[in-house]
C-alpha cells in the first residue's frame, strides 16, 4: 500500500533542480493518501438538515467531503494530536452580531473517540477552550456537535475549531490519513496542528499547508442571513499614467445563499459616481468563495491622487444585501517618477545541494551588473536553516505563494509577484529559480529599464575612525502618488566571502556572499514623512570578525501586507559598500558617484580592497587609481 506524499522532495529535485523540505518554520506540508489504501467498515454519516436561519462556515461552505480512503494526514508527526481551522476576523466580519451554535468535521478514516473543541486564538495560536464536546464514536463523513451555549461573533476575536485524534506514523497504513479536505473555498488557508516535532522534540501548535485544498471543518452560524450578498475588499493604491485608464482588481467574497453568476457595480472617482456597470463570472463563484473583477478608471491629463470607491449594487440581478458593499482605494497619477533599482534576494542554506549552482549564476551575473543599481541579499532559510540564519530569514518565507511549500534555491526580484508558482499551479509567486546568469540578467534588465518608481533613496555612510561603527543617513523622496502611509524602510548590513562550514553540493572551499549580519526589522520600520521626503538615521556596530572590505549596506522602501504574500513589493533601493569610504574621496555616499566595480593592477575583478594598486570604477563613468597600504 503505497501513499503519495507531498513531502517527497527527490521527485521535485529531478524536475526543478531545487531542494524542498516538508518541515518549515512557517508552514508544514500535509500528506495525501492513496485512494486504494484501505478498506473501511464504518458507515458514512449522512448530512443533517439545518434551519433556515443557520449556515455552515469554514474555509468552504458546501457539504462536500473528500470521500472514503481519500484523506490526508501528517504521519511524520505521530502521536495524540489536535487539528483545527483558523477563523480569522476577515472570515468572520460578515457575521458580526450572529452566534456560533455548533460545529462539524468530516473524516475519511476511522478515528474512534474524539473531543471537538472551539478555542479562542491568542498570540497566533489556539488558546483557551470556549466550548468542548466529547464524542465516544465517530463516523466517516460529517460528524456534528452542538454547543451547550452559543458564542457571539463580536468582530474583535478570532477562533479555532477542531478535534483531537491519534496520528499514526506508518505512511503505509490507511488510517494515517484521516483528514477530509476538498479543493474549494478560500485560497491559501492553513491548518493548526498540535503535535510533537520529532526533529526538535518540541510539542506545540504548528501551521500546516493543505497543498491547495481546504479542511473539512465548519462551524454552525445562526442569525439573519441575506440571500444575495457580495462583500468587496479594499484594493489600496493603484498607479496610473496620464491620459490612460488604470485597471483595478477588486476582490470580493460571496456571502450569498447562491453561487454568483453576475454583479452590478458603480465606480466613484473623488466622490463623483459613474453609471452602473455589469460583469459576469464563468464559472460562477460558489457560496463562501472569493473571486475578483476588474474596473477601469480614467487617469486624466493632470497629476492627481484620486479617491476611488467601488460599490457592488446587485448580485445576480438582486439588490446587494451585504453589510459592507464598498471597496476603497486610490489611483495615483503622476508625471514625476524615478529610476528604479533592484534588490535580488536569494533563499539558500548549507543543507541545500542545489544552492551553490544557482548562487554561481547570480555571482556570474553580478560580474557584469551595474552594482550602483543592483544589490543582492541572501536569506538562509526555506530549506531548513544553518548557522548563518537570521530570524528575519525564517519570517520572510511568508513571501512564498506555493500552497505552503518553501524551497531553495529560490530568488526574488524586488519581491515582484510576476512568476508562476511551482507548486500552486495557476497562481503567481514572488519566488522563482533562474536557470542561468543570462536569465538573471534578462529579469533584472526588465525591471531596471521597463519599470519606474514613485520614490527614491540616497544613503550616506559615515564610519568612525577605525570603522568599528557606522552611521547610515538615509534620505527619501516620493512623488505625489506614492503610498507613504504604508511605506516601510528596511536596512541590511551584509558581508561577502564568508567561509562555509559544510555546504552541501560544493567541493573544496565554498564562500557565502551577501550574508545578513545586521538589520533593522523583518518587514521594515514605519517611515516618518515630512511632506514627500524623509530622513532616517541608523547606527550599527561592526563586529571585529567581519571583514570591512566585504561589508555592504542595503536599504529599500517596501510594503508589507500580512494577509497577502503577493502584496509586498520593493518600491526602490540603494546600496553602498563600506570599502567605498576607504581612500577614494567622493565615493562615500550615494548622493553623487559611488563605486560600482574594483580591479587589481592586472585588470582582474576584485571584491573589496587588496594591497597595492586598486582601480576603482565609479557610477558616473570616472575611473580612479587608489593605492591600498
Amino acid at each position: 500500500m503505497k501513499k503519495f506524499l507531498l513531502t517527497i522532495a527527490s521527485v521535485l529535485l529531478a524536475s526543478m533542480a531545487s531542494a524542498q523540505v516538508s518541515v518549515q518554520h512557517q508552514n508544514l506540508d500535509v500528506v495525501v493518501s492513496n485512494p486504494s489504501a484501505s478498506q473501511q467498515s464504518q458507515a458514512v454519516k449522512k448530512v443533517a438538515k439545518i434551519a433556515e436561519n443557520q449556515r455552515w462556515l469554514g474555509y468552504y461552505n458546501s457539504d462536500n467531503w473528500a470521500g472514503e480512503g481519500l484523506g490526508m494526514g501528517v504521519p511524520s508527526y505521530p502521536g495524540d494530536n489536535q487539528v483545527a481551522i483558523y477563523l480569522t476576523k476577515d472570515i468572520l466580519k460578515s457575521y458580526v452580531g450572529m452566534k456560533i451554535v455548533g460545529m462539524r468535521f468530516a473524516i475519511c478514516e476511522e478515528i474512534g473517540s474524539t473531543t471537538a473543541f472551539f478555542k479562542k486564538v491568542e498570540n497566533d495560536a489556539p488558546g483557551a477552550d470556549l466550548r468542548t464536546k466529547e464524542l465516544s464514536t465517530t463516523a466517516l463523513g460529517w460528524n456534528e456537535v452542538m454547543f451547550s451555549e452559543p458564542v457571539e461573533i463580536t468582530g474583535d476575536e478570532e477562533f479555532a475549531a477542531g478535534y483531537t485524534y491519534t496520528q499514526i506514523g506508518d505512511q503505509y497504513n490507511g488510517k494515517a490519513f484521516p483528514f477530509s479536505a476538498v479543493k474549494e473555498g478560500i485560497d491559501n488557508q492553513y491548518l493548526f496542528i498540535y503535535c510533537l516535532d520529532p526533529k526538535t522534540g518540541d510539542t506545540g501548535w504548528k501551521k500546516f499547508s493543505m497543498g491547495g485544498k481546504n479542511m473539512s471543518i465548519q462551524v454552525l452560524v445562526e442569525g439573519e442571513f441575506p440571500e444575495y450578498s457580495a462583500m468587496p475588499e479594499d484594493f489600496g493604491m493603484v498607479t496610473g499614467s496620464i491620459n490612460t485608464d488604470a485597471k483595478i482588481t477588486v476582490p470580493f467574497v460571496n456571502n450569498s445563499a447562491y453561487a454568483v453568476t453576475d454583479l452590478d457595480y458603480v465606480v466613484s472617482v473623488d466622490g463623483v459616481a459613474g453609471s452602473e456597470e455589469h460583469t459576469t463570472f464563468s464559472p460562477s463563484v460558489g457560496v463562501g468563495s472569493k473571486s475578483s473583477f476588474k474596473v477601469s478608471v480614467p487617469c486624466g491629463s493632470v497629476e492627481a491622487k484620486k479617491s476611488i470607491k467601488v460599490e457592488i449594487t446587485k448580485v445576480n440581478g438582486h439588490d446587494n444585501e451585504s453589510k459592507d458593499k464598498v471597496a476603497e482605494g486610490y489611483v495615483g497619477v503622476s508625471s514625476t517618477q524615478f529610476t528604479r533599482n533592484m534588490v535580488i534576494e536569494e533563499f539558500t542554506t548549507e543543507k541545500c545541494p542545489n544552492c551553490p549552482r544557482v548562487a554561481g549564476y547570480l555571482h556570474e551575473y553580478l560580474e557584469t551588473a551595474d552594482l550602483s543599481r543592483v544589490a543582492a541579499v541572501c536569506h538562509h532559510s526555506a530549506y531548513y536553516t544553518d548557522w548563518l540564519t537570521q530570524p528575519c530569514d525564517q519570517e520572510l518565507t511568508f513571501l512564498f505563494n506555493d500552497a505552503g511549500s518553501t524551497f531553495a534555491p529560490a530568488v526574488m526580484f524586488n519581491r515582484e509577484p510576476d512568476f508562476d508558482s511551482y507548486y500552486a499551479k495557476g497562481k503567481k509567486d514572488n519566488v522563482t529559480i533562474p536557470g542561468g546568469a543570462d536569465e538573471f540578467g534578462t529579469i533584472v534588465e526588465y525591471y531596471l529599464t521597463q519599470t519606474l518608481a514613485n520614490a527614491k533613496l540616497d544613503m550616506q555612510v559615515v564610519p568612525n575612525a577605525d570603522k568599528s561603527k557606522v552611521t547610515l543617513i538615509i534620505k527619501g523622496e516620493a512623488n505625489n502618488i506614492y503610498d507613504t502611509d504604508n511605506a516601510l524602510l528596511t536596512v541590511y548590513v551584509t558581508e561577502d566571502n564568508v567561509k562555509a562550514q559544510a555546504q552541501a553540493g560544493a567541493q573544496g572551499t565554498y564562500m557565502h556572499h551577501h550574508v545578513i549580519r545586521a538589520y533593522n526589522s523583518t518587514w521594515g520600520d514605519k517611515v516618518t514623512w515630512d511632506g514627500t521626503s524623509f530622513t532616517a538615521t541608523y547606527d550599527y556596530n561592526l563586529d571585529s570578525s567581519w571583514k570591512q572590505d566585504d561589508i555592504k549596506f542595503v536599504a529599500f522602501l517596501n510594503k508589507h501586507n500580512a494577509n497577502d504574500p503577493l502584496d509586498n513589493r520593493i518600491e526602490n533601493s540603494i546600496n553602498v559598500s563600506l570599502s567605498a569610504t576607504n581612500g577614494v574621496e567622493g565615493v562615500s555616499t550615494n548622493n553623487d558617484a559611488v563605486e560600482v566595480a574594483r580591479y587589481n593592477a592586472a585588470g582582474q575583478r576584485i571584491y573589496g580592497q587588496q594591497k597595492g594598486l586598486n582601480i576603482v570604477k565609479l557610477s558616473d563613468g570616472r575611473t580612479l587609481k587608489v593605492i591600498v597600504k
